[in-house]
C-alpha cells in the first residue's frame, strides 16, 4: 500500500507541475496580465529575465548576463548596435524545468524557436562566498581531503555558469542573425569556456567584471585521463567532427573541446588567439562551416598544432594540487583556478549526459 500511495502522490506532483507549466508560455512576457502566478519579471538593457524564485535572485542572474553579454560582444564584435532584449526563464528546481521541456542531463538550454534561455535554481550560485563549515581547531589532512573530495564529487552545476554557457548560443544565434550551424567544437567548447567565467570580488566586484580563462574543473578531469591514455582526437579530425559523432561520445569530446578552446585563446603564446574570433566573424558570411574552417586554419602545420595542444592540457594538470597530498607539500592551483582534486574518471562512453550547460 504504501508503494502504491508514493506512485499515486508522484503522478499527482508530475500533473501538478504539468498543469502549471501550462501557464508558463514561450518568450517574452511584455505585460503584467501575462505573467504567471508565482512568476516576476526583471528587465536589464539586453534580457528580460523571467523567475520563477522572486526578484533578488532574478536581479543577480540579470546582473552577470550583462556582464557576459560584455564578454560576448569584446571577443566577438558586432556590426550593429543593440538588442532586442533576450529572454531567460529561471525555474525554481529541477522537476519543474523538465517538466517545461529541460533535456535530461542538463541544467539549461537555449530555445532557438522561442529565441528563450531556460534554466533552474540549482542551488549553487558562483558569486556567493563558499560556506565555510565550522571547525574545532586546526583541519587534519584526512579532513581536508574529504572536503576536497566532497566538492569535486558535487553533482549541482553553477547557475551563472551554465546561464552563460546557454547565453554564449544565445548571443550567437542574435550576432548571425540567422540559423547558422556551429561546429560543435566550437559551439559547446565556448559555452564551457564562458561557464568557468568567474565573478570577481571585492574592489572589483562593483565593475561587474569576470575572470576569464579559468579552468572547468566540470572537464578538466576527463582532458587529464584522456591525455593519460592517447585519447584525444587529433585537432584535424576533431575539427571536422560531424555533430552526431561528438555527441556520441559526449564525456569525452564536451571536454576536449573546452580544452582545445581554452587552448587557442591562452596557450602557445597568442599565437593561436585570434582564431576562434577569426572563425565565429566569418561563419557568419559564409555558412559552410568546413570551408571556413580550410580558410581560418590555412597555412597552419595542424600535426605542430596538436602537439602544442597536448603539451598545454599537460600544464593544466600540473597546475592542479594533489588532493591526496600532505597540506606542507601541496601547490597552488595553476591558472584561475581553485583548488580542486585530481582524480581521473576514465572518458565517459557514448550517450553520458553533458553535465555542464545543455547544449
Amino acid at each position: 500500500m504504501a508503494r502504491i500511495a508514493s506512485i499515486t502522490f508522484a503522478l499527482a506532483l508530475a500533473s501538478a507541475v504539468a498543469a502549471q507549466n501550462d501557464k508558463v508560455r514561450p518568450g517574452p512576457w511584455p505585460t503584467a496580465a501575462k505573467i504567471p502566478p508565482g512568476w516576476v519579471v526583471h528587465n536589464t538593457k539586453n534580457y528580460h529575465v523571467q523567475s520563477e524564485v522572486g526578484i533578488e535572485k532574478a536581479k543577480r542572474l540579470g546582473d552577470h548576463m550583462e556582464v557576459m553579454n560584455i564578454v560576448y560582444r569584446k571577443m566577438f564584435k558586432p556590426d550593429k548596435d543593440g538588442a532586442k532584449q533576450q529572454t531567460i526563464k529561471l525555474m525554481k528546481d529541477e522537476a519543474t524545468y523538465h517538466a517545461y521541456g529541460g533535456p535530461q542531463g542538463s541544467a539549461a538550454y537555449y530555445m532557438r524557436s522561442a529565441r528563450e534561455m531556460v534554466c533552474y535554481d540549482s542551488g549553487r550560485w558562483s558569486d556567493e562566498e563558499p560556506a565555510k563549515a565550522p571547525t574545532t581547531g586546526a583541519e587534519t589532512p584526512a579532513q581536508r581531503r574529504r572536503r576536497q573530495m566532497e566538492r569535486l564529487l558535487e553533482s549541482k552545476m553553477d547557475l551563472l555558469g551554465t546561464a552563460a554557457h546557454e547565453g554564449w548560443h544565445q548571443y550567437f544565434d542574435w550576432y548571425v542573425g540567422s540559423p547558422v550551424e556551429l561546429p560543435s567544437w566550437i559551439d559547446e567548447g565556448m559555452g564551457d569556456y564562458f561557464y568557468a567565467a568567474s565573478p570577481l570580488r571585492g574592489k572589483d566586484q562593483k565593475k561587474g567584471a569576470v575572470e576569464l580563462g579559468r579552468l572547468n574543473f566540470e572537464r578538466l578531469p576527463i582532458v587529464i585521463a584522456a591525455r593519460r591514455q592517447d585519447a584525444l582526437a587529433p585537432i584535424d579530425k576533431f575539427l571536422l567532427m560531424l555533430q552526431n559523432e561528438y555527441y556520441a561520445n559526449p564525456g569525452l569530446y564536451y571536454a576536449e573541446g573546452w580544452a582545445l578552446c581554452q587552448f587557442m585563446l591562452h596557450g602557445a603564446n597568442g599565437k593561436y588567439a585570434k582564431l576562434i574570433p577569426n572563425y565565429v566573424r566569418t561563419i557568419r558570411s559564409d555558412s559552410n562551416w568546413k570551408v571556413v574552417t580550410d580558410k581560418v586554419f590555412k597555412g597552419i602545420d595542424m600535426a605542430a598544432m596538436h602537439q602544442e595542444f597536448l603539451a598545454f592540457c599537460d600544464t593544466m594538470k600540473a597546475g592542479l594540487p594533489d588532493p591526496f597530498a600532505d597540506d606542507e607539500g601541496e601547490k597552488p592551483a595553476g591558472e584561475g583556478g581553485e583548488a580542486g582534486g585530481t582524480p581521473t574518471p576514465t572518458p565517459q562512453p557514448g550517450g553520458a549526459g553533458t553535465g555542464t550547460g545543455g547544449g
